[in-house]
């Protein structure tokens, strides 16, 4: 039976599983110069369609009535419209475009700290293992086993995004009419405990996001709802620690945004003020991102070793020591 981590002892094994991935830098730099570009790619792109659209807005008061009801009869307003349809496409592209690059390496740094951290547990061996065969390895089988870990967590990443859309819709509805009806102080008591329940509920639902992606990776079979059950199941009696853990991240991550905003607040040119906020977040942003997967892999471990323990099922290893 292995010994049990703590709460501060998952983060100390964390930084020795990080220490110990040697394509760490790799998979920083890749991400990092990725980011980037497509920051400052969007940036630039939008520059004079944001500045056009924001200049309608403040020198035209009555845009929005325009829009409705004399689209046809003012020209700035098919402008201003055109503008603004232009800056959602590249927002949605952009959002789309960080959202794959972003599973991507999620599922890459999962790998890499699994295999890692299960290799300095239980010996040096490279195999992969089921409940009947145990064969070696070969690059090709790593990549194809990644691929389908990949592809896994994109579809439940598809459906833990439904979910939280649907989460936000009812709390849209539930303070909407709260709001309109709050006619005493009950009323405006209740409004406030919704309104402190978001974060909370936001939280709790970016931990069970990151979990469900864990499974999805490294468990075959697990995908869509059968992955957000399971880390559900395995974060039983364990999701006090597990939110605690993205709630220091939050922090951190909103710590290093504030600063960013204290940088860009001197009197920067748009060019400067682009390349020190952008490469400052996005720099220290993605160290905290790679260390947060890092943490939750290891959390992962932990608990399904102890829920294996409890169902009798031992432990197995789906990969162990291939070189990361």
């Amino acid at each position: 039976m292995e010994k049990k981590l703590g709460f501060f002892g998952v983060i100390r094994e964390s930084f020795n599983t990080a220490s110990r991935i040697r394509k760490l830098l790799v998979i920083f730099l890749l991400i990092f110069v990725s980011y980037s570009l497509l920051d400052f790619l969007q940036e630039y792109e939008l520059a004079p369609f944001t500045e056009y659209f924001m200049w309608q807005l403040a020198n035209h008061q009555n845009i929005v009535h325009d829009l409705l009801y004399n689209f046809d009869q003012t020209s700035y307003a098919v402008d201003t419209l055109d503008a603004f349809r232009v800056i959602v496409l590249v927002k949605l592209l952009v959002i789309e475009a960080f959202s794959i690059i972003t599973l991507y390496y999620m599922a890459l740094m999962v790998c890499c700290s699994y295999i890692v951290y299960t290799a300095k547990l239980s010996g040096p061996f490279k195999v992969y293992t089921t409940k009947v065969t145990t064969k070696v390895l070969s690059r090709k089988d790593i990549f194809y086993i990644f691929c389908r870990s990949l592809l896994r967590s994109i579809v439940t990443s598809f459906y833990l995004s439904l979910l939280s859309f649907g989460i936000t819709f009812f709390y849209a509805i539930v303070i909407g009419i709260t709001a309109l009806l709050a006619v005493n102080s009950w009323a405006l008591l209740f409004l406030g405990v919704i309104a402190l329940s978001v974060p909370v509920c936001y939280i709790y639902v970016a931990t069970v996001w990151m979990v469900s992606l864990i499974v999805s990776v490294l468990e075959e079979g697990s995908t869509g709802l059968k992955a957000i059950g399971r880390a559900l199941e395995l974060m039983k009696g364990k999701r006090l620690e597990a939110t605690l853990m993205m709630v220091l991240f939050a922090l951190a991550n909103g710590f290093v945004v504030l600063v960013a905003k204290l940088l860009a607040s001197y009197g920067w040119n748009l060019r400067a003020k682009l390349a020190i906020t952008t490469l400052f977040t996005n720099g220290f942003c993605w160290l905290l991102k790679l260390f947060m997967f890092v943490v939750y892999t290891v959390f992962y471990h932990e608990w399904k070793t102890s829920h294996d323990e409890k169902q009798g099922k031992g432990f197995n290893l789906p990969i162990a020591n291939v070189k990361a």
